[in-house]
């Protein structure tokens, strides 16, 4: 028997789209882990390219990259809604934030994780940056940086 995967990945680029990825970050960042709005959104969207996670063609997953203007790429608001964790979709939208990366030409990207993805994000080849911990309102966080092969 051969089972479909449920799972679409898309670069999010329509403001339906754009606003499935912001109702997804709302929900984890702000009422679930009670960040500030001001934190989740910090104007840099609208720059930045963002990943929508489909399942069964409902928002379940999002994550953006931002590109400075001295080309360095950072990964962030990866969020996974409550009722799909424990799928692979968080390490599915980072692949996919990575191969949004490697089109634009960047070699190596950056991410500031809860200090308790350490490890998630270490399994996709992330090292942490030493002496790198800083907070989000009552969030402590850490500093990781990949090479892009």
């Amino acid at each position: 028997m051969i089972h479909s995967d449920p799972i679409t990945l898309q670069e999010a680029r329509t403001p339906e789209a754009l606003q499935q990825t912001r109702a997804i970050r709302d929900q984890v960042f702000a009422v679930e882990q009670g960040i500030p709005a001001d934190l989740v959104h910090d104007g840099l969207d609208a720059s930045a390219l963002h990943v929508l996670a489909l399942h069964d063609g409902a928002p379940a997953a999002t994550g953006r990259l931002t590109i400075s203007a001295e080309r360095e790429g950072v990964l962030a608001r990866i969020a996974v809604l409550p009722a799909y964790r424990g799928q692979g979709l968080g390490k599915r939208v980072v692949q996919h934030l990575e191969a949004l990366a490697r089109r634009e030409g960047l070699t190596t990207v950056s991410l500031k994780p809860h200090h308790y993805l350490e490890t998630f994000y270490a399994n996709l080849g992330y090292e942490t940056v030493p002496g790198s911990f800083t907070t989000a309102g009552p969030h402590p966080l850490i500093t990781m940086t990949k090479r892009l092969d």
